[in-house]
Parts: structure tokens; C-alpha cells; sequence
């Protein structure tokens, strides 16, 4: 695979977390197929796939290069936080390992950024594979949120992300005692520093939905006990209003529980029982100040 180095954009750098599946291979080939090439793509590998490793010659040719990190850390918080420290450009974007990105993706982002200093830049996830959906974001309309009202969870989709690296390290780490909702509490964080979140509807990766029913099960139940740990860490710290989100929290999770038993709508109704058998142990764990895991 040979591209012309002037295709390389060398101030940007990617951040893929990946446990190793096979789809990391497609993921990074859909970037170096890019119109717009990042200087470095680092692979922080929290799995056992030994062809991972190989897969990062891929890069060859290509003026990119792909550094693999083996982890011991069990989740994408610390993943994403490994990446961080690996960052030497002036622009950091990241992207999940089942998220395949259009063409086009680093150059609507620096398009973007460049309008837009001090912002993250968000942008559409659109659903892919044939799995049951679970993580999109399909709005046609572009935003800015500069605070997280008690009706919208989050504007961040840390699978289609884009910043300048001198603002991530203003914002500070992924918090690892949440394994997932780390994205809400980093972009929580972020507007309480007075860094907004632009959404770019045109800056647009695919989301491989490969779970099935039982998978679906277990990553519902890890979003709401996350979202829960997120909502009692800011109590812990005296922020009030993750007392009304909390409760709107429960309320869409009945709402979805008997929409989803009244239509016969099997992932409703996992996503709403979650909600409410999840998110208050997570609620308590965050709190306490622990880690609420996948476990």
C-alpha cells in the first residue's frame, strides 16, 4: 500500500483501544485509505489477538506510522490514557476498533478544528454489521454545547473525536474507575473548563454492531452501571444536579422497558431493564469512589 507522503497530515495523531478484534484490521484500513492520512495511528492493545501485531504493517509505504502497545489495563479509559501519552503532534483524534471511517473523516476534522479552535469535535456514527445497534448518532443538524443541560446525557462520541492535544491535556486523563461513560464524564469535564463540543454531522465513521442478544445484555448493563458511576461521582463531589439526572435516568429506562414490552421490541427492553437493575449499584460504586467494571 504506497500513498504519497503529501497526503500525511503531520500534525495528527490517532488513538485506536482495541481488545483485538478481527475488524481492527479494516478499521485501520479505512484510515490509511483516507484522503487525509494522520502522521501516527497508536494501537493500544488490551487483547491476545497475536496477529494484531502484524497488522500494524499495514503502515508500510504509507508515511504513517502504527505504533502497537501491548496493555495490561482492562479498559478503555486507561487505553485511551496509554494513547495520550504516546501524542507528540498538535492535534489528537481517536476512533474505536469497530468503527470504520469515511474517506474523507481526518479532513473534515481538521477542516473542523481549524474553524473551531478550542473546541473537541464530535461527528455522526452510523450504524454498520449485523449485529443489534446499540451506539449511534445519526443527527443531520451541526451544534455547539458549551454545558450538559439534565435532558441531553452527552455530546461526545469518543469513537469519532477530534482535539487539540494542548486542550486534552487541559481537560486531563479518561477517569479509570469508569469503564464505560468515561466519554460523558470527559466531556463533562471538558465544558466545566470552558471547552465546548462542536458536533460535525459530516465527520462520519461506521459503527460495526457485531453483539448479539446475550452480548447486548452485558454491554447495556455496563453502560447503565457506568452512567450510574458517573452520576454518583459528581454527587460525591457536591454537584446537585446529577440528582434530577439520575432520576430522568430511571424514568427513560421504564419508559423504554414498557415501550419495548408493549411493541415486542427486544433491544428496548434490554436497554430499559439495564437502566433500572444498573444504574443504582453503579450510582452507589460512584459514590464510594471505586471502579464499577464490566464485571
Amino acid at each position: 500500500m504506497k500513498i504519497s507522503a503529501s497526503k500525511v497530515h503531520k500534525e495528527y495523531t490517532v488513538i485506536i483501544p482495541t481488545v483485538g478484534r478481527p475488524i481492527l484490521r479494516e478499521c485501520l484500513e479505512a484510515i490509511l485509505n483516507g484522503s487525509v492520512l494522520p502522521a501516527r495511528i497508536v494501537v493500544i492493545d488490551q487483547g491476545d489477538n497475536p496477529d494484531v501485531a502484524s497488522w500494524t504493517n499495514l503502515g508500510k509505504n504509507t508515511g504513517v506510522d502504527i505504533l502497537h502497545i501491548r496493555s495490561i489495563g482492562k479498559s478503555p479509559s486507561s487505553a485511551r490514557n496509554e494513547g495520550m501519552l504516546e501524542v507528540q503532534t498538535t492535534f489528537m483524534a481517536a476512533i474505536d476498533d469497530d468503527c470504520l471511517a469515511e474517506p474523507d473523516w481526518l479532513k473534515v476534522m481538521n477542516m473542523r478544528l481549524q474553524e473551531n479552535p478550542g473546541v473537541i469535535v464530535t461527528g455522526r456514527v452510523e450504524a454498520a454489521g449485523d449485529g443489534v445497534p446499540q451506539t449511534v448518532v445519526t443527527s443531520t443538524t451541526p451544534s455547539l454545547m458549551r454545558s450538559l443541560s439534565i435532558r441531553n446525557l452527552s455530546p461526545l462520541a469518543t469513537g469519532n473525536m477530534g482535539i487539540a492535544f494542548k486542550l486534552a491535556q487541559q481537560i486531563g486523563d479518561f477517569d479509570e474507575n469508569l469503564y464505560t461513560a468515561e466519554d460523558t464524564d470527559w466531556a463533562y469535564r471538558a465544558m466545566q473548563a470552558g471547552i465546548p463540543v462542536l458536533y460535525a454531522p459530516d465527520m462520519i465513521v461506521h459503527h460495526h454492531h457485531w453483539r448479539d442478544s446475550s452480548q447486548t445484555t452485558v454491554n447495556y448493563q455496563a453502560y447503565a452501571a457506568g452512567l450510574g458511576a458517573f452520576y454518583g461521582k459528581h454527587l460525591r463531589h457536591g454537584d446537585w444536579s446529577m440528582i434530577p439526572r439520575t432520576l430522568l435516568a430511571l424514568y427513560r429506562g421504564a419508559k423504554s422497558l414498557f415501550k419495548g414490552l408493549k411493541n415486542q421490541d427486544e433491544n428496548l427492553t434490554l436497554e430499559g431493564k439495564a437502566r433500572l437493575t444498573k444504574l443504582i449499584p453503579g450510582l452507589f460504586a460512584g459514590l464510594r469512589g471505586i471502579g464499577f467494571s464490566r464485571q
